[in-house]
C-alpha cells in the first residue's frame, strides 16, 4: 500500500507528506496502515497558516481512505485531516479543504 504525495512520489507510511498545495502533515505516527483505511496523528502546516503553524503545527488526525489498485500495488486515494482542536486553526483554514482530498494516484 502507498500514499503519493502532491508531486506522485509513492510513499509507505511517510513521516511527512503533502497532501496537495494548501495541506502538509508531518510527524506521523500511524496507528494502521495497509487496510481499507490508514491512520496516523501528526502535524498540520502549509502556507495558509505561516508564520504561525512554521514553528508551532497543529495536531491532527491524518486518515487515508479509497484504495485504487496500480499494477501490483494499491493507492490511497483520498485523504481527511481532522484538527485535535479546530479552534486553535486560523480564520484562513475555512478556505482550505482538509476533508476529502483527493490524492494523485500515479499512471503506469
Amino acid at each position: 500500500m502507498y500514499v503519493a504525495d502532491a508531486m506522485g512520489q509513492p510513499l509507505r507510511r511517510p513521516t511527512s507528506v503533502g497532501l496537495s498545495e494548501l495541506v502538509t502533515v508531518s510527524d506521523l505516527k500511524w496507528s494502521s496502515w495497509g487496510g481499507s483505511t490508514a491512520v496516523a496523528t501528526g502535524k498540520l502546516s502549509g502556507a495558509w497558516c505561516l508564520p504561525g503553524c512554521e514553528k508551532e503545527p497543529y495536531d491532527v488526525t491524518v486518515t487515508l481512505s479509497g484504495l485504487q489498485q496500480q499494477e501490483r500495488v494499491a493507492y490511497y486515494r483520498r485523504a481527511s485531516v481532522v484538527p485535535d482542536d479546530p479552534a486553535k486553526l486560523p480564520p484562513e483554514a475555512v478556505k482550505v479543504q482538509l476533508q476529502a482530498i483527493r490524492l494523485t494516484v500515479p499512471v503506469y
